[in-house]
């Protein structure tokens, strides 16, 4: 259920590059998982899972996509809920399995683990020699599982298939280096600004941003920043570098808003983003409110599981578009105490 990669050849010497993937990739995502697994419905633990709407990895190799992983991290376990490589014997398997790996430890999470069927052969020597063990063996589990996803079969290779396996491997999570949140003084306006540009030249990717006369970008609350009480500003760094920056504001109903959040690109992938937010919201204990643009496949993958951790008791997440709101994006709100 888990891997289409059959048998074993000799790796050939291809530049395999890995992508997270994007809105765009939509429709070819679908596409792999009907022609690989009948339908985007997946199947592990009893329940269903529409893969193609996680988030995902896709390998490419001279532009082409060569292999594509979905998963989905809960809690501190990430689950590969798909795996296909798309062109043989370039590696895009192995390539895929290790950015997920940086994914997880970048994440925090303690395992990543995957469910199979008896019948794979081929995926169970596939991770278990890439350092998975068997955790545990659930018999008859398909019999369930074709109520849920009636086109799996019964039979491959002569194998009946019947038997769930899932395969686990913990990984220890990234500690990244001292990361320390500065306040923003009078001092350090320019510095802000300058960051603010590089953070907003990024978000118009999925948002209409235009540069003013100047050649800059406007911010119509940078100013008030420096002047309102219940409006907070960090300049993030990682050792002496300067990663980033946090911009956080009090609404109304007293509930904390994290306005602006960037991390410098080469930072990320180092659990740095992970440790920030949790320093805002240890630093700023109560109730919260966290948006992102559903466009944004960054931070679609990153504010789930981060909002989930910080959390003390239930997570209200609801979806705003138009009229109500200029694009569409999720909004979730919890309190850290």
């Amino acid at each position: 259920m888990r891997t289409s990669v059959r048998g074993r050849r000799v790796r050939q010497a291809t530049e395999v590059d890995v992508r997270e993937g994007r809105a765009g990739d939509r429709a070819f995502i679908e596409q792999v998982l009907v022609e690989r697994w009948a339908s985007p419905a997946m199947v592990s633990r009893g329940r269903v899972r529409d893969a193609g709407s996680l988030p995902s990895l896709i390998a490419e190799s001279d532009g082409v996509p060569v292999g594509l992983l979905t998963y989905c991290i809960e809690r501190d376990e990430l689950e590969i809920v798909s795996l296909d490589a798309l062109r043989e014997g370039v590696g895009a398997g192995s390539v895929l399995l290790q950015r997920a790996s940086e994914v997880a430890m970048g994440r925090g999470c303690r395992r990543i683990w995957l469910v199979t069927t008896n019948d794979n052969l081929t995926a169970l020597g596939f991770y278990q020699r890439r350092g998975f063990r068997l955790a545990a063996l659930r018999a008859g589990a398909i019999d369930q599982a074709r109520r849920l996803k009636p086109g799996i079969p019964p039979r491959v290779d002569g194998i009946v298939v019947r038997d769930e396996l899932e395969l686990e491997r913990i990984v220890v999570p990234a500690t990244p280096p001292e990361v320390r949140l500065h306040p923003v003084s009078e001092e350090q306006r320019t510095l802000l600004g300058n960051l603010l540009q590089l953070y907003t030249h990024e978000f118009s990717a999925w948002r209409q941003m235009e540069l003013g006369e100047d050649g800059r970008y406007s911010y119509r609350y940078f100013d008030a920043y420096f002047t309102e009480p219940e409006r907070h500003a960090w300049i993030i760094r990682q050792g002496k570098a300067i990663a980033g920056f946090a911009m956080v504001r009090e609404c109304e109903d007293g509930r904390h808003d994290v306005s602006e959040f960037f991390v410098l690109r080469a930072h990320r992938r180092g659990g740095i983003g992970r440790v920030v937010a949790a320093l805002i919201f240890e630093a700023l204990p109560g109730e919260w409110e966290v948006r992102h643009d559903l466009a944004n496949d960054e931070a679609s993958s990153f504010w789930p599981a981060v909002v989930e951790a910080a959390a003390v008791g239930p997570v209200e997440r609801r979806i705003v578009g138009p009229p109500e709101a200029e694009v569409e994006h999720a909004v979730f709100r919890f309190s850290t105490e």
